[in-house]
This record gives C-alpha cells, structure tokens and sequence, in this order.
C-alpha cells in the first residue's frame, strides 16, 4: 500500500495568518493615520499660539517704539524753542549795547552800554551786528512755528491715536482671525479657538495714561533734555561789591539767565533768556540793589493752562517780564499727548513686588474624527474587520500656550536689571506648558 503526503493543512494556517496580517496592518494603518494627525494638530495649536503671542508682542514694541518717537519730538521742540529764545535774546541784547530800542519799544538803561560807547567803532559794529541777527530771528520764526506744528499736533497725535488703534489689534476678536489663519494654513479642516484672555480691554495688561498720568512720559522728556537747554546761566562781576552787617560798597553784576521748562500743567513750554545788569549802590542801610535789562528773549509752545514756572529765569524778574511782552507763542501745539505703557497697578494687584509680568494666552485646535484618513473613514473593512477609532467626542485636539515676555537681548552695561515697560522694544514671544486651568477650559471648547 502506497501513502501519499497529506495536502491542504497549511491552508487553514496560512488564512488565519492572513487574517491575522490583515487586522494588524488595518490597525497599524489607523494608529499611524492617528498619530500623525494628532502630531499636525499639535503643531498647528502651537504655530496658532506663538503667532497670536508675537503679534501682541509686536504691538508691545510697536508702544514702546512710538512712546519713543513722542519723547524725541518732545525734546526737540524745547531744543527748537531755545534756539529761538537765545535768536532773540541776542538780537536784544546787540540792541541795548548799540543803545536802540528792543522788543517791546524798550531801550535798556544800563549803566555797561553807556561807558562801551567810548570804544572807537563799537557803536557801528553792534548796529550792524544788531542788523543781521534781526533778520535771523524773521526768518526763524515761521521756522519755530512750523517746527512745533509739525512735531506736536502732526507727528505726536497721530502717534498717540495709532497706539490706539494698535491696541485695537491686540482685541479677542482679532486675535482669533489670526489663529484661524495660521491654523487653517496648516490644514482646511482644522478649527482653532483662543481660550478666555484678558490681554486688553479695561483691566488688561496695558492702558492709556492721560491727563496727569501723563507726568511718567514728561519726565523722561525732562531728563531727555541737553544741559544748555535745561540750564544756561553764568555771573560776571563787573565791579565787585561787598554787603556786611548792613555796609554795602558799591559794585556791578551782570546775570544771565536762560531755561526751557515744560510746567506741571504738562502743555506748556517756555523758553526764557535774559541779561541783567545789577547795581549795588552804596549804602550803611541794607543792602539795596536794582536791574536794568540788558537782553532778553521768550519763546513758548501752549496747548493749554500755564503756571509759567521758569525756575531760576525769574532771578531776572524785569527783564523776563520784558520777554513776556515780546514773546511769540507757536500755535499748533497740543501738549504731551495720551501714551500707552503696562498697566502696572491692574497687573501688581496686592502684590507690589510683581515687575516682571508676562502675557499668557492659549490655543485648542481640532480635528473632526471624518477628516481622518484612518481605515474606518475610509470604509477599508467590514464586520469584525471594521474598527472605529472611538475618539472622545469624535475628534483629535490639542491645546497650546505661548506667552508675551519682556527680556533685554543684551545685558545692560552697567549690570542693572530692567524691568518691563513700553519704553524699550525688548518684548518677544514664546511657548509655555499651558496651564491646568487652560487645560479645563480646552475641554468644553
């Protein structure tokens, strides 16, 4: 009897290994389709986060760069009203020493000119001299008023107006156009949406600062402010005089006076400038003393109420009356204009020592489970080979945060911490670990 070598029993193996083959290949098909969709809506969440942060980083630096631009103008009408102070102060001053009447109709009475007057061909120097610099001062003029026209009521309202309207920008509203450009980008069928964020509005993290409040951007104008402008003055003892005990001995001072100041109202500038001549007769009574003006100049820039503190101008009482009468007040000046900086008390609530606050917003993107390109969305499989993915809620999500920080990229020379403000471009953006409260959040969105 011949038997023969069985045949067909490795068939049944073969089809379950096949069956077998085919459940993992649909299920690794899937899990691959997953995780490579999970991955591109991470980084879609991501991209759509540090977008929206740089964005509101860029306006930041965009504040801090025209709260710059609005000093700098700030500093140059004051510079532009000394010059035209001192134009006028000098043409004044070459006046008097040629004994002709200033500004005003005023002819000085000192006693210097008149004993100058001996010096052969003085006289017809200081008329010519007198000439030249009154033309000057014509021709500066209309210069100073387009100067303070051009830097005040154009260039700095506009400024001001446009860190409005960029703050506008920065709104829930507008920054969600942003995530959703940035996410649809990556894929037409994600949806991205920014969690609740209190970046701007009342309360927020900046505010505009007006009225009196604005006294933080006139204070670095003041300190902005060369010497010359702030302080021009010297002393010339022309006779020298003593004053004890009552006994005073005859004598002469020249003083010259001259600032710019911007007063406490925070809309008024005045440039000043005067020479006096100062007569200490002698006396056993007191010791008197009397001023005849000898040059003087005032320029100013009004937008509004005055106290016309001039510091230490009014040591010239007379002769800066003098200027008073004669000065010339460029129109067009608005004063120091609204200005946006951190809202340091919303920001600092209880806690005083907070200086270093930081922005953070967040981002949850979706996928809907239809867009998957899994073996069930695409129908491969039926009956028990037919495997739902059983995503929660249908749907791959992904929440991100970035944040808006403030970081000098260079340490400071002098090894001192700066600390946030928009007065230096110094903001940037970054992604953060979002927060266990955006992670709630993310879940009803």
């Amino acid at each position: 009897m011949v038997t023969r070598p069985a045949r067909g029993q490795a068939l049944v193996m073969a089809l379950v290994v096949l069956f077998m083959g085919a459940i993992m290949l649909f299920f690794l098909f899937s899990t691959g389709q997953v995780s490579a969709d999970k991955q591109r809506v991470t980084n879609a969440a991501d991209a759509a986060a540090y977008s929206a942060a740089l964005w509101r980083a860029r306006v930041l630096n965009y504040d801090a760069y025209s709260n710059r631009a609005m000093i700098a103008n700030e500093v140059a009408i004051a510079q532009t009203l000394t010059l035209a102070s001192e134009t006028q102060y000098l043409k004044n001053f070459t006046l008097c020493l040629a004994e002709e009447p200033g500004d005003g109709g005023v002819t000085c009475t000192a006693a210097v000119p008149t004993i100058l007057q001996f010096v052969p061909y003085f006289k017809v120097a200081l008329e010519a001299a007198s000439a030249v610099i009154t033309e000057y001062d014509a021709i500066l003029q209309p210069v100073v008023m387009g100067e303070v026209e051009a830097r005040s009521n154009l260039m700095n309202r506009l400024l001001s107006l446009s860190q409005t309207a960029m703050d506008a920008s920065t709104n829930f509203l507008v920054v969600q156009t942003i995530v959703d450009q940035v996410s649809t980008a990556n894929d037409a069928h994600f949806s991205s949406k920014m969690l609740p964020d209190t970046f701007a509005g009342p309360g927020g993290f900046t505010k505009q600062y007006s009225g009196t409040d604005r006294i933080r951007l006139a204070t670095l104008v003041r300190q902005g402010l060369d010497k010359y402008s702030q302080d021009r003055h010297f002393n010339l003892p022309i006779i020298p005089h003593f004053c004890f005990g009552g006994i005073q001995t005859p004598g002469i001072d020249l003083k010259k006076r001259g600032g710019t100041t911007l007063d406490s109202s925070l809309d008024f500038y005045e440039a000043a400038d005067s020479l006096s001549e100062w007569d200490y007769p002698a006396s056993f009574k007191g010791c008197p003393k009397s001023e005849s003006p000898m040059g003087w100049g005032d320029r100013q820039a009004s937008g509004g109420t005055s106290d016309q503190d001039t510091g230490h101008v009014k040591d010239n009482p007379v002769a800066l009356d003098y200027a008073r009468n004669a000065a010339v007040t460029p129109d067009g000046y608005v004063g120091i204009q609204p200005f946006r900086d951190l809202n340091y008390a919303g920001l600092n609530g209880t806690d005083p020592q907070v200086k270093n606050p930081t922005a953070v917003l967040g981002v949850v993107t979706h996928l809907g489970g239809t867009n998957l390109r899994t073996a069930n969305t695409l129908n491969i499989g039926v009956g028990r080979l037919r495997m739902p993915e059983n995503l929660n809620r249908n749907e791959l999500s992904s929440v991100a945060a970035a944040e808006v920080y403030f970081e000098r990229p260079v340490a400071r020379a002098d090894g001192r911490v700066e600390y946030p403000s928009l007065f230096n471009p110094y903001w940037q953006a970054r992604l953060t670990e979002p927060t266990v409260a955006q992670r709630a959040e993310a879940l009803v969105l």
